[in-house]
């Protein structure tokens, strides 16, 4: 409460250096423990997530009306929430200690929320109720009548939402009950500083303490997170070790260990054995623990390589799979894991019956690591309505209900058998069926107030001066929308059919690349086509191959790996540039834009350095897109419109034709991003270079094959970057010239 005090009495850029304080002294404690690995592991974390406080400090005082207490909280609190989504994505996969709703874990009239909305209910309700307790502090209380009155209103709206969702019902256990032991071998602590565990005693010690359940054979037994040194099928003698404790007590068991992986790396695997001691199943651990487990972009941070002795380079897995156990379905995320909500909920939604999370968390000593890291997998339990068996190879291992409450643990660095008799279930909650859907409705709320209160200042603003308008960003909200416009580019050399290259990204199309391809072709008979193909495993580059071999004006790129929207596109834009080709397009693979419009771009681009296939004009439009889907997208462009001044309606749309010397300038200096961020980034450029700028109706069509490339990283990424630039070409201008 104080931090909103100070931060919504505050300008934005003030309130912004609050944030990054407060956040550098409140991570900075939170991850104290990070220390045990150096500066360099500690430092960068810290600084990364303070600035997520700073943005919201940023933005909070934009969002807090005297007038309004009881919205300014709940907007306040909605941004609150959307930003610890975003950090929990992004950088390097994000991180989430240190969300509020972690601090609500033994708060069980409040939890059952998190079966709805997850952790970010739970975080919502308590930034709400911290910012009206603020409300109710900052009342003008010389008008005691009415102060009362509306002080009484803010504190029930806080007791409801803080007391009402212990009438959530959260779903029963609904199966069998399967008897669960946790073998805890322990490590010894002169070898915890070895991260790898490179050591046989750890194994042995596993591998002893197992055999004590032979007299009492229960009916699952789980060793935790690298409680074997090497992968036990490269090893022989470590593998026949394992499998001989096995046999001996006779029940299927799940082991934790380091298996090779190709080019001299490493996996993060838990192995299920059978009760004859051979190797079933396996799962390879999907998000990997950034700089500790691998080093994220090597070209920009190789050189933290020096400082990682002891640690092996990781390989990420590619697929959720569960173990079957007496036919049950056992989950087995891997440390780092049950920190991401939604990644554990995907192994939920798949259809676990219960889940046990092995983890390795000797390396941090007794710090309060290992207690934090229970703390998520109660929130865990909960969302999802499951028992959770925590597995850790020296301590804190523990049993969690549904409810969130912990009821078996062991302590730290000892040796130790944690059994207990566990209830399986099948029944899904809300959360398990939806996901995020909480922090993206906060998102939204956020989005749509901030750009109310942008629009509600440029109305207060005076009125740019004659012949500043235009096309320059922050112009009127129809400045370059119109496609005959007086003022153009000049008219490319040629006449109405220039030569053109279209640009197809592919991941997966093979279903529609063929019209697509057939139907950019038919745009004209100078009209050629790229297909830059990222190695799609349903064949999409042979059949484009095939199309090539008999149609001089289509070409393939292949590509051996995905790597990306933005990176496909840059490299059909490098093929267009060095063939001299005058015009360039963007346009999408799956038929969601129709060959039939690109005709009208074109001629848009005759006399346009820019022109843009926009779904929010007058004669756009989208179809097949969900309500919720469609808000998101119009959100997202007034966001951008609002936040960079872009002449455009449609910022974030694919689907353009660019004149090619323009395009050359626009993208020498590099691009940042990804995705929506990419499209964005590219018509900002055009933008603020004084480029004109057309916008063509189209009407979005949703593909009907395969997958949409929409992630969650992307929107938080396009957001993040808007607001950079905003920041960077819009405030701090202003701020300078004050």
């Amino acid at each position: 409460m104080p931090l909103l005090w100070a931060m919504t009495t505050s300008r934005p850029r003030r309130a912004a250096l609050l944030g990054f304080v407060a956040g550098a002294a409140y991570y900075g404690v939170l991850v104290s423990w990070q220390l045990i690995l150096g500066w360099i592991a500690w430092l960068p974390l810290v600084v990364s997530q303070a600035a997520w406080l700073g943005l919201f400090g940023w933005l909070a005082p934009r969002l807090w009306r005297a007038r309004r207490p009881f919205g300014s909280a709940l907007m306040v609190a909605a941004l609150w929430t959307a930003i610890d989504w975003a950090r929990s994505t992004w950088p390097v996969g994000g991180f989430t200690f240190g969300g509020l709703g972690y601090t609500q874990h033994a708060n069980h009239p409040l939890l059952p929320l998190a079966s709805v909305t997850g952790v970010w209910g739970v975080t919502f309700v308590v930034a709400a109720v911290n910012a009206l307790v603020l409300a109710i502090v900052r009342l003008p209380w010389r008008t005691r009548r009415t102060c009362w009155r509306t002080a009484l209103r803010l504190a029930a709206a806080g007791l409801a939402i803080t007391l009402l969702p212990a009438v959530i019902p959260l779903p029963a256990a609904n199966g069998r009950h399967l008897d669960v032991a946790v073998v805890q071998g322990n490590v010894p602590r002169s070898l915890a500083a070895d991260r790898l565990l490179q050591s046989q005693v750890v194994a042995a010690n596993h591998i002893r303490l197992n055999r004590e359940l032979a007299a009492d054979p229960p009916g699952l037994v789980v060793w935790p997170e690298n409680s074997v040194a090497d992968d036990p099928t490269v090893d022989r003698a470590l593998g026949a070790a394992v499998s001989a404790s096995i046999r001996d007590v006779g029940v299927p068991t799940i082991v934790g260990g380091i298996a090779d992986a190709p080019g001299g790396a490493f996996y993060n695997e838990a192995f299920l054995y059978d009760p004859n001691g051979a190797i079933v199943d396996r799962y390879a651990k999907i998000h990997l623990v950034p700089f500790g487990e691998y080093v994220p972009y090597p070209s920009l941070f190789g050189w933290v390589q020096r400082y990682r002795q002891g640690l092996g380079d990781l390989v990420a897995g590619h697929r959720i799979v569960l173990f079957p156990v007496d036919g049950a379905k056992v989950a087995t995320p891997i440390c780092f894991e049950n920190t991401f909500p939604d990644l554990f909920r995907r192994f939920v939604d798949a259809g676990a019956n219960l889940v046990v999370v092995t983890t390795n968390d000797s390396t941090y000593l007794d710090t309060v690591l290992s207690r934090e890291h229970v703390i998520m997998s109660q929130l865990r339990a909960v969302e999802n309505g499951r028992w959770v068996v925590q597995a850790a190879i020296s301590g804190e291992s523990a049993v969690i209900d549904p409810r969130g409450v912990v009821v078996r643990h062991t302590g730290l660095f000892v040796p130790a058998i944690m059994r207990y008799d566990v209830p399986e279930s099948s029944a899904r909650t809300l959360y398990t069926r939806l996901g995020d859907w909480f922090p993206w409705a906060c998102g939204f709320a956020a989005l749509i107030a901030l750009a109310v209160w942008a629009l509600r200042r440029r109305r207060r603003l005076p009125a740019p001066p004659a012949g500043e308008g235009g096309a320059s960003p922050g112009g009127g909200d129809d400045a370059g929308g119109d496609p005959t416009d007086a003022r153009r580019a000049a008219p490319i050399a040629g006449g109405a059919d220039p030569s053109t290259l279209v640009v197809l990204p592919t991941y997966n199309e093979r279903h529609t690349i063929e019209r697509a391809v057939r139907g950019a072709l038919a745009a004209g008979p100078d009209v050629h086509v790229a297909v830059v193909d990222d190695g799609s495993p349903d064949g999409t580059g042979a059949l484009v191959a095939a199309i090539a071999s008999g149609e001089p004006r289509v070409r393939l790129i292949s590509r051996a790996t995905k790597q990306g929207l933005a990176s496909a596109y840059l490299r059909g834009f490098a093929v267009g540039l060095d063939e001299g080709f005058e015009v360039i397009v963007e346009m999408d693979a799956d038929l969601s834009h129709d060959p039939a419009d690109l005709p009208a771009l074109l001629a848009a681009a005759a006399d346009h350095d820019l022109a843009i296939g926009s779904r929010y004009i007058p004669g756009g439009g989208v179809s097949n897109w969900s309500r919720g889907r469609l808000a998101l997208s119009r959100a997202g462009n007034a966001y951008a419109r609002v936040v960079l001044g872009l002449p455009v309606h449609d910022a974030t749309s694919g689907y353009r034709a660019y004149r090619a010397k323009s395009l050359a300038a626009l993208i020498e200096d590099g691009i940042s991003s990804e995705g929506y961020g990419f499209q964005v980034e590219l018509v900002y450029r055009a933008a603020i270079r004084g480029m004109r700028i057309a916008e063509v109706p189209i009407t979005f069509r949703e593909r009907a094959h395969g997958h949409s490339k929409l992630s969650r990283a992307i929107v938080a990424e396009a957001l993040v970057e808007v607001a950079r630039w905003g920041i960077r070409d819009r405030v701090l201008p202003r701020l300078k010239r004050r």
